[in-house]
């Protein structure tokens, strides 16, 4: 077995109520004036998505209406996701993304503080 990398990826994903989605939006592409590109959302929910180039990354403005709070998605890079998530379990980290839908190909996890991580195989 190979040992196991873990990176991090470009994509940053800030999960928006739906209440406040245009006004977010408005302040990338109007206050900051980011290059933004609104699109559908590639996600199991649907829906509304922005794409915003923010310096290296990209930061993808997730509109959700099932959320009352906002909530930061990091993603993270795996050589072996398979190895990556038994690895993950053995030290207490369990994949939660039979609780929260996430795009096809990644799963859920969270840091000790609650902060969510997409962890995806490096393409």
């Amino acid at each position: 077995m190979s040992e196991i990398i873990f990176e991090a990826g470009n994509n940053i994903t800030l999960r928006i109520p739906k209440e406040h989605y245009e006004a977010t939006l408005r302040f990338y592409r109007d206050i900051l004036l980011l290059d933004v590109e609104e699109k559908p959302k590639g996600h199991p929910s649907g829906g509304l998505a922005a794409k915003v180039q923010f310096g290296n990354s990209t930061l993808w403005l997730d509109c959700t209406g099932t959320m009352a709070q906002p909530a930061t998605w990091l993603q993270l890079r795996t050589n072996d996701i398979k190895a990556a998530l038994n690895y993950l379990q053995a030290n207490g980290i369990i994949s939660e993304d039979m609780q929260e839908a996430v795009p096809e190909g990644m799963r859920l996890i969270r840091d000790p503080a609650g902060n969510a991580l997409l962890l995806k195989a490096v393409e």
